[in-house]
């Protein structure tokens, strides 16, 4: 299990069998989009993975989450 934010703080959390659902949670991927030096600095500080995607939350959701659980091949939004 695995929680990943977006910059705005909305946070969702990634289950193994592919369940995205938006939940409260410390993230531990935060998904920009725009990367930019600064913004890399800022959150490998805090201790957090950053995720570049300019798509629609749920394509950003849905690749994050093939990446982080490559055997996954379909996504549940619950």
């Amino acid at each position: 299990m695995m929680y990943v934010a977006f910059e705005n703080g909305i946070t969702f959390f990634l289950g193994q069998d592919g369940t995205i659902r938006r939940e409260q949670g410390k993230p531990s991927i935060v998904i920009v989009k725009e990367l930019t030096r600064e913004k890399l600095q800022d959150y490998a500080k805090r201790g957090l993975k950053v995720f570049p995607c300019d798509e629609e939350e749920k394509e950003c959701l849905s690749k994050v989450l093939n990446k982080v659980y490559p055997e996954c091949k379909s996504c549940k939004f619950a």
